[in-house]
């Protein structure tokens, strides 16, 4: 049986395709980041091009260096769908992820034991949300940069409840300290940058408060996928910190018309 493969959508688009290219752009990145004294359980990460946020990506990455290198990791990896309309969630079911810096093993096995115990849940295996989705794809090349064990468990969800995204957590993330959770969302889009700012405040708030209200205020495109984590942290007695919020215009310096990006890490005390 030929092995299935997803292959990049949005390389030299998103980030760069050639591999020493990129290398050295999450590199530099990474350098510029602060390391905290945090442990990720669960980090949310931006998804827009690399030059305009992945140095605020940068920063929930940066936190993996705080994770034993010898130990293998599943990456529970959650984000919006932006080109396929749907209700539910979408595992990506491929058995290998390609970047430019090589292949990532999709756990498929752990995909097949949550559907398995889950079959009330609205889940498809059906990946074509997954085939032109960069949520989930921009995330995997910093993976590959500061981890040496690991694979992935992709799920892209369409219009859902907060809840759904929060059991699919709760299955596979658990107490395990060897899965960790990413949540893929930006925050406010298009607005001038100091509105997006005043808006923007309300995510930052949610986030180091554990309060789900102040989503309320919040436009993030992945709203979803921040709510189940915040509120699933907060059911675990977890703490969160903002780690990097800044706008597009931070570094496009254009003011006009603006994205939010922000980095957050949920940890154990």
């Amino acid at each position: 049986m030929a092995l299935t493969v997803r292959e990049p959508a949005v390389s030299d688009m998103f980030y760069p395709a050639d591999p020493v290219e990129l290398s050295k752009m999450i590199n530099h990145f990474l350098k510029n980041a602060q390391l905290f004294p945090y442990k990720p359980e669960a980090v949310v990460s931006p998804h827009a091009g690399y030059i305009y946020s992945g140095q605020t990506a940068a920063y929930s990455y940066k936190q993996f260096l705080n994770l034993d290198r010898d130990k293998h990791y599943t990456i529970l990896l959650i984000g919006p769908s932006h080109y396929v309309p749907f209700e539910g969630i979408s595992f990506g079911y491929y058995d290998y992820w390609l970047t430019p810096l090589g292949e990532v093993k999709v756990n498929k096995k752990e995909i097949e034991q949550f559907v398995l115990k889950n079959k009330n849940l609205p889940i498809t295996l059906n990946t074509v949300p997954h085939l032109r989705e960069h949520s989930l794809e921009v995330q995997v090349p910093f993976l590959q940069a500061v981890l040496e064990n690991f694979s992935i468990i992709p799920v892209v969800y369409g219009q859902i409840h907060y809840s759904i995204v929060e059991k699919v957590i709760q299955d596979i993330k658990g107490d395990r300290e060897d899965v960790i959770v990413v949540i893929s969302t930006d925050l406010s889009h298009y607005y001038p940058d100091d509105v997006a700012r005043s808006i923007d405040i309300n995510c930052n708030l949610a986030v180091e408060k554990l309060d789900l209200s102040y989503l309320d205020r919040c436009e993030a495109c992945g709203k979803t996928g921040l709510a189940a984590i915040i509120d699933y942290a907060k059911q675990k007695g977890w703490k969160s910190k903002v780690l990097d919020y800044r706008t597009s215009g931070d570094t496009s310096g254009d003011r006009s018309s603006v994205v939010g990006y922000g980095s957050y890490i949920f940890f154990r005390e």
